[in-house]
């Protein structure tokens, strides 16, 4: 019993994160001067993610909240910055659901500036633990729709690694509750991680 009731976390675990990445909002198709271009392994990482069956992402994505439809533009300043700090989390090995547990990080954006239809971020600091290791983040660049209620990105880590990230806001992300999905990959290891925390500017 005890096994059968972790196998389906893990696989409700899969579900999130793999819906979470695989719901592309609509600012992602403008790509300012200024952000850094995403890797052919990122890519192929972020590929891959979305590669499952359409009804489980719906579901996975539904259990997120992601809107559906972009709303009017708010009016965020370029400069301003917003921490999302979480209150629970968990991690699971990519390929290994059995392999899991708990996860935290904080993450603090700062808005680099304004699109037509949304907005462009750098990761200014921020830490991911997970399976023991705590990475800092080193850099990232991230792009946030007009509604400022989903964000997609990458980023870098110390000890080495890299990540894809995307956040999706109850709301906006000022000052409200949001959850994180990250892929990272560090080293040899492959890590889906989802955390649900509190945002503050």
């Amino acid at each position: 019993m005890q096994k059968a009731t972790l196998a389906m976390a893990a696989t409700a675990l899969v579900l999130v994160v793999v819906g979470y990445f695989a719901v592309a909002p609509q600012v992602a198709a403008q790509t300012p001067t200024t952000t850094t271009t995403t890797s052919t392994a990122l890519q192929q990482r972020m590929s891959g993610l979305g590669m499952m069956n359409g009804r489980a992402l719906g579901r996975a994505g539904g259990m997120f909240g992601v809107q559906g439809a972009i709303q009017s533009q708010l009016n965020i300043a370029v400069g301003q910055t917003f921490t999302i700090t979480s209150t629970s989390g968990e991690y699971y090995v990519a390929g290994t659901p059995s392999t899991n547990g708990t996860a935290s990080g904080t993450l603090t954006f700062t808005v680099t500036g304004k699109l037509s239809e949304g907005y462009t971020l750098s990761l200014t600091s921020g830490s991911l633990t997970v399976a023991g290791t705590t990475y800092s983040v080193t850099s990232g660049s991230a792009q946030m729709g007009p509604d400022a209620g989903t964000i997609v990105g990458q980023g870098a880590t110390n000890p080495a690694g890299s990540f894809l990230i995307r956040a999706g806001a109850h709301g906006s992300f000022v000052g409200t509750t949001g959850v994180v999905g990250l892929d990272l990959q560090a080293g040899s290891s492959e890590y889906l991680v989802v955390l649900t925390g509190t945002i503050s500017s």
